[in-house]
């Protein structure tokens, strides 16, 4: 019974890492490093939603077909980055985003954060 309960985890773990293409890990000075595959398209997201709450991109990344900050219906109003490599490129692009948020509504957000991401881009 032991034997077929490890069997078990060990099957379930394989399918866990086998589905999930993107990798995200966090640095511990808070960078975002991902790592996906050239014709996905990574999305970040960022939890705000907020009317008076921003996302913007400060530096933009150098080997998109799409780099942008969506934030419609379709995300449910969340801001989400979302990076798809230009067609061909392989190898590593950076993108910062600037978090505004901390507002009560009748003034500007007080909060900023810097959001860097590094993307690892492989075939």
């Amino acid at each position: 019974m032991k034997r077929t309960s490890l069997l078990f985890l060990f099957l379930l773990l394989v399918v866990f890492f086998a589905c999930n293409n993107t990798t995200d890990s966090i640095s511990q000075d808070g960078d975002i490093n991902v790592v996906i595959k050239s014709s996905e398209i990574y999305e970040y997201k960022t939890g705000i939603s907020g009317d008076e709450e921003s996302v913007s991109i400060i530096r933009q990344a150098k080997h998109y077909e799409i780099s942008d900050v969506v934030r419609n219906a379709d995300t449910k109003y969340e801001a989400v980055y979302r990076y798809k490599p230009k067609e061909g490129f392989i190898g590593t692009d950076y993108v910062e985003l600037e978090e505004r948020t901390g507002s009560d509504g009748a003034s500007p957000p007080t909060q900023l954060e810097l959001i860097k991401i590094s993307i690892k881009v492989t075939l």
